[in-house]
């Protein structure tokens, strides 16, 4: 598995590449009203072809920087929704649920920072697919526009103090530099 500073997503299902595209867009857009995006490194190597959950948790437990691991496997191509396994690496190894590709963006964001634990969005799932939240709005999750230009629309930095303090602790912990 490659070391990256993001977490990744792994293709281990290679029948469909235009599927595969469509996913990497639909992860990587912004979604929501506050734009969420996903910061993660998509895998595409063959050599994961077929690779079960149980193979990937014996082979990344202890070896990763990251709590979790999203999952592009055979029923996510299969699937209309298009669901990806999430497994949890750190508090228990090997759970997992699914998630539709538009909610991949709150799970990064909130497990990366360790805002929220794996297990509340396991528990959160209906059946093994993680929706949203109880509760949560319509449009919490939809795509609010293209990744591209999301890219070159440059977000107005927070204007409390708390917003301040909390994306430069954020970056803090991701490993950036400061803005």
């Amino acid at each position: 598995m490659p070391d990256t500073k993001d977490p990744i997503v792994l293709r281990t299902d290679f029948t469909d590449d235009q599927a595969w595209s469509r996913l990497c867009t639909l992860i990587t857009s912004p979604t929501g009203r506050d734009g969420f995006v996903a910061c993660v490194v998509f895998v595409d190597d063959a050599s994961f072809a077929n690779v079960t959950a149980e193979v990937l948790c014996l082979g990344t437990s202890g070896n990763q920087g990251h709590s979790f691991i999203v999952v592009a496997d055979a029923r996510t191509f299969s699937e209309p929704e298009q669901t990806l396994l999430v497994m949890d690496l750190c508090d228990e190894p090997g759970r997992t649920f699914r998630a539709l590709p538009t909610r991949i963006q709150a799970i990064e964001n909130n497990l990366s920072i360790a805002n929220m634990a794996f297990a509340e969005f396991a528990e959160a799932a209906e059946g093994d697919i993680f929706r949203g939240f109880p509760g949560e709005k319509k449009g919490t999750y939809e795509v609010t526009s293209t990744p591209h230009s999301a890219a070159r629309k440059k977000p107005s930095p927070p204007k409390t103090l708390l917003g301040r303090a909390l994306i430069y602790i954020y970056k803090l912990l991701r490993g950036r530099p400061r803005a």
